[in-house]
């Protein structure tokens, strides 16, 4: 480690520190994603089981303390719809919560104020009125549960069952039951995008979305191992649309993620997951350095994204207050990372211009993780250097 720790200042020897003129501010000013995004996200600290009260909480501490240092989006990870009662886990099959037309809401006893249909907006609601963006992790597809019931697809723009061909279309003519999320396999399954009915679910879903106020959205078992262009087409084409709150379309998990596979729909995303999910161990963070330098050398760093730019993703930085993956834990242990591993890879993110997605439990906060998520040398470098690539 101490290797890595001392030689991670040369590592993109060529990167220049200073400040970058835009040719256009003007055009800076309107381009979707210019920067890579900053934010927090639930999942390292409360992997699938955040309430509404936390979740609250958690983003008045961001608007207060994290909001100046450019940190402005909270997202809600995964399973909000699914119950949290005895057994339940991340492949857990049905309890999870469903409208008539197939599509998640959020669990009621979690999140009471999406009781009557409301889904998120009274959340997104309060979260823009301090002055943050709203955010949630979804899934590829269509959920089992949905398949299970064979429920109506909705026609978003007609407002009522999806009719083609004289019939009424359900859930198990677009699943592709062959093709579930590798990692979730009883959970979710690929839709046919090649069949109106499909594309009709996944803009009925992602339209919704944004009707809910979302600015962020995580879309989870497309990309990698699990890439899924179509649906990642599709999606997209919704979010492009969207002209009053642009969301900021977010890839994941990147397992076997490549620059060639970027470069297929980094056009379509704003951002991408370039490796799997990174804990607070040293061989996970440097298994990035690897990663930070191919991507950099494909010219991937900022390149053409929806309605802006894109940018690799080397996943939320799981520091400070925790809980452990696939846990039904909320956050009870401190990071595992030393000082100088937690320096060391804080420094590969912002040298790797890397959006910055702190995973800890800001309830928690301390002085010293603190200071290494606002470092300002650090958020200058992973705004605003260029030419970040290993000589």
């Amino acid at each position: 480690m101490k290797f890595f720790a001392l030689s991670i200042l040369c590592f993109f020897s060529s990167l220049l520190l200073h400040r970058i003129p835009s040719a256009n501010a003007a055009d800076k000013e309107t381009e979707h994603a210019a920067l890579p995004p900053r934010g927090w996200n639930s999942y390292d600290a409360f992997c699938w089981i955040i309430s509404e009260q936390e979740f609250l909480e958690s983003a008045d501490i961001v608007a207060k303390r994290l909001l100046p240092h450019g940190y402005e989006y909270v997202v809600v990870d995964y399973l909000w719809y699914r119950k949290k009662v005895k057994g339940a886990h991340i492949d857990s099959e049905g309890i999870d919560l469903i409208d008539e037309w197939g599509r998640m809401v959020p669990d009621p006893e979690r999140w009471p104020s999406s009781k009557g249909g409301k889904g998120f907006t009274e959340i997104a609601k309060k979260v823009h009125d301090i002055g943050l963006k709203f955010g949630i992790h979804v899934m590829k597809g269509i959920s089992t549960q949905a398949v299970n019931a064979n429920t109506l697809i909705y026609d978003y723009d007609k407002g009522g069952p999806y009719m083609e061909a004289g019939r009424q279309w359900r859930a198990q003519d677009i699943a592709i039951k062959e093709k579930p999320c590798a990692w979730m396999p009883h959970g979710f399954m690929a839709v046919n995008t090649k069949l109106g009915a499909g594309k009709a679910f996944l803009r009925s879903l992602h339209k919704q979305y944004a009707d809910w106020g979302v600015d962020f959205v995580k879309h989870d078992c497309a990309f990698g191992d699990d890439l899924d262009e179509g649906e990642i087409a599709v999606v997209s084409e919704v979010f492009k649309g969207q002209q009053n709150r642009p969301i900021i379309y977010s890839l994941s998990p990147g397992t076997s993620a490549t620059p060639a596979m970027a470069q297929k729909i980094n056009g379509l995303a704003n951002m991408y997951r370039v490796t799997g999910d990174d804990w607070d161990s040293w061989p996970d963070v440097a298994a990035h350095f690897s990663v930070a330098r191919d991507f950099a050398a494909a010219n991937m760093t900022g390149a053409l994204g929806l309605k802006g730019k894109s940018w690799p993703d080397l996943d939320m930085l799981p520091l400070g207050w925790l809980t452990d993956a696939n846990s039904t834990q909320g956050p009870y242990r401190a990071c595992k990372l030393t000082q100088d591993e937690q320096k060391t890879q804080i420094t590969l993110w912002a040298m790797a211009k890397s959006p910055l997605m702190f995973g800890g439990d800001v309830r928690k906060l301390d002085d010293t993780t603190y200071g290494l998520i606002t470092n300002p040398t650090l958020l200058e470098i992973d705004h605003h250097s260029s030419n970040n690539k290993e000589a």
